[in-house]
């Protein structure tokens, strides 16, 4: 199914694009007059106008090439167009290709197609003359630079006859050694001739931990192909689909709709069949919140059809680079309107109330994945994506979108090493909240409730030991009026209560009275409203449990949830009419 949609993609987004033809950048013109002379004794330089550093980018045609010497049409490297090596060539191999080039541009004149082409016969006309050999060089010129043949100001491979030469040039190129064969396509279904090699490449710059321009289907040695055989002589496919899937899957990882965060190890693309007006991708990666209000609220009217024609259908597609080849690390097609329903879920499930009022309570995926790596305090921001010493994991990005997609839970492990960077950072802010109650909740079954605000019905003892904890914190705070400390309690006992919360809270307990006693002289009102809010959270912990001496990884979550809240409630929620103003105590972790 995959190619089949990359095959649609190209069909419907590309319209007549030219067969066999890809993009590649161009450093340098010859310019020649219809006779066949040069304009000019020197290669005119293409500068891209928004990259001063690089060539222009042209569409010409091009098949894949490997160890061979396989000359393309009327542009091409400098070593295949004029002949020129440089340090890192061997002129023997340099010739052969130069020999190549010239080959096929006489072949190009001589045939049906080119006979009676005077951008053929110019072309021609140029090598049959020698000039090619008085031509100046320009001395930053490489071997690998490449050169486009321009006619009367036209590239020559934008001619007429190029399209009818060059096709059947490729066909009799990837038609295999054994010559042409006919059978039914996979991909179309039809019976047609069909390819041993896949014609076209994806550059190596779209596909992630690729060092080479990659091919999504090769059997180019023996070990991967059935029977030990090279070739696709057992994934018969089709020219036509065989050309489509390469400009489609370029234009698929090229398009607008590409995500490939810097250090993640994969690029996602996606696009829409039918038409759509809005783009669901966008809401999830930039959770502007009168979209999410809009997504949600279609849920919550069921104004969805509950069974919609299946017209508008969502595809994804996520790849990796091994070297030159490409790696499908998930593919999705699904229905749009199941699509929407599942992001609503996303954000439903990360819904999280904020520790401060002008914070927000839906985050952008690319943000929890961010929030995943290190809290870096002295600059008050996380570890940017692929810098050293990040800390977070490699594949967070797709993991995390992949769930949203899908509505699947969160990976275990995810849990875990947010937890473990918590402690380390000692650090709890919004979006990381949010990321905790996500593991907790996405795509899982459970009689368990998890609020995104204050839930002081939780019979969760952990939930209530992050709460209380949070209060001394608070008390230790509004005591010291505002004034620094060199150690806070939140300091010195965040870490280990997130594992081990009993030890911290009796230490809590015995310090608050000491602090209570500070700010009963300056705030009575206020150390009142701390008694009563301790007592009635304690109060919560269900007698005979106790506190939790060590607590598992959900508990661990739920002691975080129980502290983000208690901290969000203090901050949004200062109804008790007998209490101090709010201090608008921060915490250490804020």
């Amino acid at each position: 199914m995959l190619l089949q949609r990359l095959v649609q993609y190209a069909e419907t987004h590309l319209g007549q694009a030219r067969p066999f033809h890809r993009e590649r950048e161009f450093r340098w013109r010859l310019d020649l007059d219809l006779d066949g002379r040069p304009l000019s004794g020197e290669l005119a330089p293409l500068v891209d106008e928004q990259r001063r550093d690089r060539g222009v980018v042209l569409t010409v045609p091009a098949v894949v090439r490997t160890v061979g010497v396989s000359a393309n049409l009327a542009a091409d490297d400098a070593q295949y167009v004029l002949g020129w090596g440089d340090e890192t060539t061997k002129p023997a191999r340099v010739a052969q290709c130069h020999a190549a080039f010239v080959d096929l541009i006489d072949k190009w004149a001589t045939s049906d197609a080119g006979r009676d082409d005077p951008v053929a016969q110019a072309v021609a006309a140029f090598y049959r003359s020698g000039a090619a050999a008085d031509l100046t060089r320009p001395e930053e010129t490489t071997a690998k630079h490449g050169v486009v043949i321009a006619v009367n100001g036209d590239p020559a491979c934008r001619s007429d006859s190029v399209v009818q030469f060059w096709t059947t040039e490729v066909t009799a190129r990837k038609g295999g050694k054994t010559g042409s064969r006919h059978g039914l396509c996979l991909v179309c279904a039809r019976h047609r001739e069909l390819v041993d090699t896949v014609p076209g490449k994806v550059p190596g710059r779209l596909v992630p931990g690729a060092s080479n321009d990659t091919a999504l289907v090769s059997v180019n040695e023996r070990v991967f192909g059935y029977g030990l055989t090279t070739g696709l002589e057992h994934t018969p496919i089709c020219f036509g689909c065989g050309d489509a899937i390469s400009t489609g899957l370029v234009a698929v990882l090229s398009s607008p709709h590409s995500i490939a965060p810097r250090g993640q190890n994969s690029r996602t693309s996606w696009w829409y069949i039918g038409e759509v007006d809005d783009d669901p991708i966008a809401t999830l990666d930039q959770a502007d919140p009168d979209e999410v209000t809009a997504l949600l609220s279609t849920v919550h009217t069921g104004r969805h059809d509950a069974n919609p024609p299946d017209v508008e259908v969502f595809c994804s597609l996520t790849v990796a680079g091994n070297i030159a080849r490409i790696v499908v690390r998930d593919w999705i097609e699904m229905p749009l309107i199941e699509l929407k329903r599942n992001i609503a879920a996303w954000f439903l499930d990360h819904e999280i109330a904020p520790a401060w009022p002008a914070g927000r309570r839906h985050h952008p995926l690319w943000k929890l994945a961010l929030t995943t790596g290190r809290w870096q305090g002295e600059r008050n921001r996380y570890a940017e994506f692929g810098v050293p010493g990040e800390a977070r994991p490699h594949n967070i990005y797709p993991q995390l979108l992949g769930a949203a997609l899908r509505n699947t839970p969160i990976p275990p492990a995810v849990l875990a090493h947010l937890i473990g960077r918590i402690r380390a950072d000692g650090h709890l802010d919004d979006p990381r909240a949010a990321l905790l109650r996500l593991a907790l909740v996405h795509g899982k079954t459970t009689k368990e409730t998890f609020m995104p605000d204050l839930n002081p019905g939780s019979a969760d003892t952990a939930y209530h030991a992050g709460r209380a904890f949070a209060l001394l914190e608070q008390i230790q705070h509004a005591a010291g009026s505002g004034e620094r400390l060199n150690t806070t309690y939140g300091d010195r006992f965040f870490a280990g209560a997130i594992t081990n919360p009993r030890a911290a809270l009796v230490t809590g307990s015995r310090n608050a009275k000491a602090w209570q006693k500070k700010l009963r002289r300056a705030k009575p009102g206020l150390a009142n409203y701390f008694d009563r809010k301790l007592d009635d959270v304690f109060a919560l912990i269900p007698e005979g449990k106790g506190l939790p001496a060590a607590m598992t990884l959900h508990q661990q979550a739920q002691f975080l949830l129980g502290y983000h809240h208690q901290r969000g409630h203090r901050a949004t929620t200062n109804t008790d009419t007998t209490a101090e103003p709010d201090t608008g105590a921060p915490t250490h972790t804020d």
